[in-house]
């Protein structure tokens, strides 16, 4: 199998879209190709492209049973109103019993590489597809390879990208989800693969598609697992859909009254807010979660802090942790309930660096006291950990 990727191009998007269609049909020609659309809007991109370029496309979405909800509604069934004509593959009954009780984050990760190897392929056979097109980008591709993009070759074999990534192990951070898997096809390609979440979204823009898709928010490959501190269970996954639901919607209707879009580029040119979730576990305080220091990925345990409330001092300290992958601030405490709830939202570029939001503490309380209309939460963290010494995700 060979991987196709788009090296370096120009970015401005009226350029970009002209080589990228290029480049697609260089590489796809009159095949039929399978595009893995998962949502968001890297995959949307690819597939967008891949629409301008009126190349006969299979769009693909798998249903596992992690992804989120958004006021409400499933992810699956918000992606068939933006796209209609897309495949829905259910993989939940098959998948979800998997991955129930598996705590190891590299562990989670690769079980949703197989099931996404497995199902694609699959369906590819049972389609007749030649090639897959995905919407990886750059940050994926040089955490998860520890190397420039510029050290990539336009095609190479999965064989040659293994050995790259053999001898520079040093810079791993992250397996990506959809990296170096062995699909039963001749060839991906990989049409975004130089672009970061800024550009995508100007790209977005260009092709004029609705604001709601522009704005929406990252959401991490191995889905809400990367979310759920410990082993992922039926009952803390449909808590975790809840809290997930209640931040994200509670922090984008906060940006839409200030400003009339869910998302701003900020004085330091950063999307703010880049991401927006919550994260859950019992008793985290004593379980381990990623942090990054010099470029590496850590697992050590977070600290709490509580007490008077002043964002530029607290994430300061949290800039200098040493022992510790992440500072916590304390907005509840309680013996009552079961799952400890972590609210994140960081600014960023292209999330290989990442600031905390500096939210409103009155928001942070409204935030709070919706979550504690559900019984089974616990305690209330707001994270104020950078990237660096922490990572955005948790697994």
């Amino acid at each position: 199998m060979l991987n196709h990727r788009l090296i370096n191009p120009p970015k401005e998007p009226k350029e970009f879209v002209k080589i990228a269609i290029e480049f697609l049909k260089k590489h796809s020609g009159d095949k039929k190709v399978f595009c893995a659309l998962s949502g968001g809007i890297d995959s949307s991109t690819a597939y967008l492209l891949l629409k301008e370029a009126n190349i006969d496309t299979i769009p693909v979405f798998i249903d596992h049973g992690l992804m989120r909800t958004i006021n409400g509604i499933e992810e699956r069934e918000i992606i068939k109103q933006i796209f209609p004509e897309i495949v829905i593959i259910d993989i939940r009954e098959e998948f979800l019993p998997k991955i129930y009780g598996e705590e190891d984050a590299e562990s989670k990760r690769k079980l949703f590489k197989n099931a996404y190897s497995s199902t694609i392929s699959k369906f590819i056979r049972d389609n007749n597809c030649e090639v897959l097109v995905d919407g990886t980008i750059l940050p994926d591709i040089e955490e998860s390879f520890g190397i420039k993009i510029s050290d990539l070759k336009e095609t190479m074999s999965l064989d040659e990208e293994l050995a790259l990534k053999e001898k520079n192990k040093q810079g791993f951070i992250k397996s990506q989800h959809n990296l170096e898997i062995e699909y039963d096809i001749k060839a991906t390609i990989q049409p975004v693969a130089s672009l970061t979440k800024e550009e995508i979204r100007n790209i977005l823009k260009y092709l004029k598609v609705p604001q709601e898709l522009i704005y929406r928010k990252a959401f991490p490959g191995p889905a809400l697992s990367a979310r759920i501190i410990g082993a992922v269970t039926p009952e803390n996954l449909s808590f975790e859909k809840k809290v997930h639901d209640i931040v994200e919607n509670c922090i984008n209707t906060h940006y839409e009254e200030q400003y009339g879009v869910a998302m701003i580029i900020n004085e330091q040119g950063e999307q703010e807010p880049f991401q927006v979730f919550a994260a859950i576990g019992e008793d985290v305080l004593l379980k381990k979660v990623t942090g990054m220091v010099q470029g590496k990925r850590t697992y050590e345990i977070p600290l709490s802090i509580k007490g008077e409330w002043d964002f530029n001092k607290l994430t300061t300290f949290a800039s200098h942790l040493i022992g510790y992958a992440r500072l916590f601030y304390e907005l509840h405490e309680s013996n009552k309930g079961i799952y400890d709830v972590i609210i994140r939202c960081v600014n960023s570029i292209d999330a290989r660096k990442a600031s905390v939001t500096n939210l409103p503490i009155h928001l942070l309380e409204e935030i709070k006291f919706k979550l504690l209309e559900l019984s089974d939460t616990k305690n209330i963290y707001f994270d104020i950990t950078p990237k660096p010494p922490a990572t955005i995700e948790y697994v």
